[in-house]
């Protein structure tokens, strides 16, 4: 008796496969990679530069002492304006110059602080050698420069506007009468170029630290720049020569006082007479935004160009 065995094999079962397998080389580098966005690099650049202790304690410190020198500097002048003998007028150019000088007083003192802040934006890297591991990071160099000045522009102008926004309202609060001229060209103009002024002082001294990749040598090139060449030029007025007024009227802390001042043509005379400023033979406003646009192109771009260019370390 013989018996037939038949076998089905479209019925068989399937070889089992691991869902935990590995995928083989060839598939993980085909596999698409995490792409790197300029805003991840910024996102980066803020958390280390935010991170740093001295940083922050810096910034706390510049605010508590901008804010206290307006405070003083409100109390004093609020008692006298419009009094006999009074500097400034209890008229709406008077009130304006009251609103400047409280709020914009203390730019020419807190210069250095912001530029201490561009130093240690890109230096505090080359010191702690952070900066090799940025660049295994972002191997292109440009994003991370440009991110770097990103993020120092803008802790600058946040902290300049914290000074400047709380000067005018210590100035509104020791003198309400003071409040209808905040709104005045003038008032505008003088405040928003103070904080030109302190962000382009960062952009400053982040491209010098750039070029010199040292602190204390950056430190030492901003405080020349920002205390002793204008001394040294006002030393030289002694000698009559005409040029030295010109130049001096260029130096970065003659057009802070220049931006400081305003639009306005009756206010900045009696703020000229107060903070020291240029005077009529100075620049204008926008001759003044000009210039220090330009000194901290001077210092930047060279900067971005070798650290494109030169070795990391």
């Amino acid at each position: 008796m013989n018996s037939t065995i038949i076998i089905d094999a479209s019925r068989a079962p399937e070889p089992e496969t691991p869902t935990n397998s590995r995928p083989s080389a060839r598939e993980a580098r085909s596999a698409p990679r995490p792409r790197l966005s300029f805003a991840g690099v910024v996102r980066s650049e803020r958390i280390k530069l935010t991170s740093l202790r001295s940083i922050r304690l810096t910034l706390l410190i510049t605010v508590l002492f901008g804010l206290g020198l307006s405070a003083m500097i409100a109390l004093l002048w609020s008692r006298d304006i419009g009094g006999a003998g009074a500097m400034v007028s209890s008229d709406p150019a008077g009130l304006q110059t009251y609103l400047l000088i409280v709020s914009t007083f203390t730019a020419p003192f807190l210069a250095l602080v912001f530029g201490v802040l561009g130093v240690f934006a890109i230096s505090s890297e080359y010191s702690s050698g952070m900066i090799l591991s940025t660049l295994t990071a972002v191997p292109r160099r440009s994003p991370v420069f440009a991110a770097k000045a990103l993020v120092t522009a803008s802790i600058a102008a946040i902290t300049a506007l914290l000074l400047v926004l709380g000067g005018l309202g210590i100035a509104v609060a020791f003198l309400p009468e003071a409040a209808g001229e905040i709104a005045s060209t003038a008032v505008i103009s003088g405040a928003l170029g103070t904080v030109a002024y302190l962000v382009l002082i960062a952009l400053l001294a982040f491209g010098i630290a750039g070029l010199l990749r040292s602190t204390a040598g950056g430190i030492a090139v901003v405080a020349g720049l920002t205390f002793v060449l204008p001394i040294a030029f006002q030393l030289l007025m002694l000698t009559g020569w005409e040029w030295v007024p010109t130049v001096s009227a260029y130096l970065p802390a003659e057009l802070g006082s220049t931006l400081s001042q305003g639009i306005a043509e009756s206010v900045p005379a009696e703020v000229a007479a107060i903070e020291g400023g240029g005077g009529a033979a100075g620049p204008g406003y926008w001759v003044a935004l000009a210039s220090m646009v330009g000194w901290a192109a001077i210092a930047a771009v060279p900067a971005a160009l070798a650290f494109q260019r030169r070795d990391a370390r």
